[in-house]
């Protein structure tokens, strides 16, 4: 409103000086209209002096506005542009810090699978025991007496020297595993290990080499990789050393689950003559180190006329209860898993 007001000031103040300047030649011409002159151009350039005035006055406010509103909006506009900026660095903050965090749980990751993997070539040497002693003490047993059944009952030494080439040509395969590893040629993960589904054929190869043996689990019991090859192990060595200082003597092998960790009993009667002792123990601790190994128990020791060897450790699942009469004794090939054998 103001700038309309000075617009029209400015349109019409040429023509009121104009008309002005014409009553005063009329005026002058007559004479008796210089009063009349002089209280008309009074009164014109009282009126319009102080809108010519107010005219320039809102024009100048105009201006001032329309500055101000330029000044606020290169404002606003500059706020909006610092606002995106540091937006867009929070944004690259937050994916330099997500970056650095998957880089530290790869790095973390790759620790523990290097951890792992000497963890578990530190376990070869072990292994190697393990395995060595039971095939060298089956082989033995077997060669020893496969000659002289050679005649009196041939299809048991047939049996016996299958018996020692399968054993023999398993484990030139473990120890290949085991060697491939200490090679890096294959990761430890990758490695085949034994474990609760391998018991069927140790005690196949435990029976072939003449002892009388018995074995009783649950159906459905379910190990980490770990566990399940210290149990087996637990019970091969136990087997091994029953074999070697216990010949004749009956053994029984008995899987248990009670409140979700697994119990594997080996057992057998003390002979009134031992066989051979153990060389320095080594057998009875390592079998304790492996079973610390998986956060597992270990005791060996006779008790009450027979020797148990008791390892104890964690399932992943309870075992399914068998049903009723569903426990019983193998037959003679080693069948029936999952129950007495």
């Amino acid at each position: 409103m103001p700038e309309k007001v000075g617009m029209m000031v400015a349109r019409w103040l040429p023509v009121a000086v104009a008309l002005s300047l014409t009553l005063v030649l009329v005026i002058v011409r007559s004479g008796w209209w210089q009063g009349v002159l002089i209280v008309v151009l009074g009164t014109a350039v009282a009126w319009l002096a102080p809108r010519a005035a107010e005219g320039r006055h809102a024009a100048r406010e105009f201006r001032r506005v329309t500055t101000d509103l330029r000044r606020q909006r290169l404002a606003a506009e500059e706020a909006r542009a610092l606002a995106e900026e540091r937006r867009d660095g929070a944004e690259e903050a937050r994916e330099l810090a997500e970056a650095a965090r998957d880089r530290a749980e790869a790095d973390r990751a790759e620790a523990d699978a290097a951890r792992e993997a000497a963890d578990e070539r530190a376990l070869i040497g072990p292994e190697m025991h393990d395995l060595v002693s039971n095939a060298i003490g089956v082989m033995v047993v077997l060669a020893e007496g496969g000659p002289a059944a050679v005649e009196s009952r041939p299809q048991a030494a047939e049996r016996a020297f299958d018996t020692i080439a399968g054993t023999g040509r398993r484990t030139l395969a473990e120890l290949g595993d085991m060697l491939s590893v200490l090679r890096r040629d294959i990761e430890p993960g990758q490695r085949a290990v034994p474990g609760l589904a391998d018991l069927p054929e140790l005690v196949r190869i435990m029976r072939a080499a003449g002892m009388a043996l018995t074995m009783v689990a649950p159906e459905d019991v379910r190990l980490g990789r770990s566990e399940g090859l210290a149990v087996y192990r637990v019970v091969q060595e136990a087997l091994t050393n029953a074999l070697n200082h216990a010949p004749g003597q009956p053994v029984e092998v008995r899987l248990e689950v009670a409140d979700a960790r697994l119990v594997a009993t080996v057992s057998n009667p003390v002979p009134s003559r031992r066989g051979p002792e153990p060389v320095a123990g080594h057998g009875i601790r390592g079998m304790r180190e492996r079973a610390e190994s998986v956060r597992g128990e270990l005791s060996a020791a006779e008790d009450d006329g027979r020797w148990r060897v008791r390892l104890t450790v964690p399932v992943e699942k309870p075992a399914k209860p068998a049903p009723a009469g569903k426990n019983r004794r193998a037959d003679k090939n080693g069948k029936g898993a999952g129950r007495k054998r």
